[in-house]
């Protein structure tokens, strides 16, 4: 664990740099402020929780942190030796995890908060598997762009092109309304858990199939370096 959690500090200590602190301390505002709402009102939201505790670092943070997956090596001049090395590939899915891991961390730690202050008022499983879907699909979309494209602002505005077009699923809302539908303290009703089910399955695909191209192009790194 302590490996795991150094691998995870160096990593965001090399693709943000200076911006680091200024990256922790927005996050930490927003974060704070979601705990206190959480403290002083009994019937907060909870798709608030998780539109504002994961979806808003995930984007406004981790996204333009994740533009700089190869960038880094590519400005410093030595990318030809990053992908040169055996585990070139798991370099930079582990780069892409530190960030989207420490992202989904908050995540769940706020929802089960907010699901233990609320009186177990929605399903907590729904939330939680779609932050681990959506993570995984920001990480693989940055790699995908980040393998293809020579600068981090080409990556970032790809990779949010990508987002927006995928809004629909993307954005969609994994904890069903409190007054109308039918839920359990971990999982929603079956007609409830449908559309969320299809968001999730489109996403897991799309991050699939974006990882495996990204993949297949790190396997060739003669095409990144020309």
């Amino acid at each position: 664990m302590r490996r795991l959690l150094r691998s995870m500090r160096l990593s965001l200590s090399l693709l943000l740099g200076r911006r680091l602190v200024l990256f922790a301390v927005i996050d930490a505002l927003v974060v704070g402020y979601l705990v206190l709402q959480m403290l002083l009102e009994s019937d907060a939201d909870a798709a608030d929780l998780y539109r504002y505790a994961f979806l808003l670092p995930s984007l406004l943070l981790a996204l333009p942190a994740l533009a700089g997956l190869v960038d880094l090596e590519r400005r410093a001049g030595c990318l030809d030796l990053a992908l040169s090395v055996p585990a070139a590939e798991a370099y930079f899915v582990r780069r892409a995890g530190a960030v989207c891991g420490v992202i989904a961390i908050q995540g769940y730690l706020v929802m089960i908060l907010g699901w233990y202050l609320g009186d177990f008022g929605f399903p907590l499983l729904a939330p939680l598997i779609q932050i681990v879907v959506v993570s995984l699909f920001l990480a693989t979309v940055s790699l995908f762009w980040a393998v293809r494209l020579r600068t981090s602002g080409a990556v970032w505005l790809a990779s949010a092109v990508t987002v927006t077009a995928m809004s629909p699923w993307f954005f969609a809302n994994p904890i069903p309304q409190r007054l109308t539908a039918h839920y359990g303290r971990f999982l929603p009703g079956a007609e409830e858990s449908l559309p969320w089910l299809r968001s999730l399955a489109i996403l897991a695909v799309g991050a699939a199939l974006f990882y495996l191209y990204a993949r297949r192009r790190l396997r060739r790194p003669e095409r990144m370096l020309s």
